[in-house]
C-alpha cells in the first residue's frame, strides 16, 4: 500500500552539527513528511522524519528540479 503525504518541511538547526565517524563534521538536514493539515487527528498518517546531509540535500534538490522541468513540459503539451 502506497502511503501520500502532501506536506514536507525541510530545516536546520545550527546548534545540532554531527561528526563522521572520520572525524569531519557536518550539518543535517530534517526533513519532515506530513499529512493534510485539515484532517483529524485520528485519521491523519504519522509523519516521516529523515536526517540527510548536505550533499543528499543537493541530491534530492536535483531530482525535484527535474521531475518539475518534466512535468512543466508536460503541462504545456496538453
Amino acid at each position: 500500500m502506497k502511503t501520500s503525504y502532501s506536506v514536507v518541511h525541510a530545516a536546520c538547526d545550527p546548534s545540532q552539527v554531527d561528526e563522521h565517524p572520520d572525524g569531519t563534521s557536518y550539518q543535517p538536514i530534517e526533513v519532515v513528511f506530513n499529512d493534510q493539515a485539515d484532517k483529524p487527528i485520528w485519521r491523519a498518517l504519522e509523519p516521516a522524519v529523515c536526517l540527510i546531509d548536505a550533499r543528499r540535500a543537493r541530491e534530492l534538490a536535483f531530482e525535484l528540479l527535474m521531475l518539475a522541468e518534466v512535468a512543466e513540459q508536460w503541462e504545456q503539451t496538453r
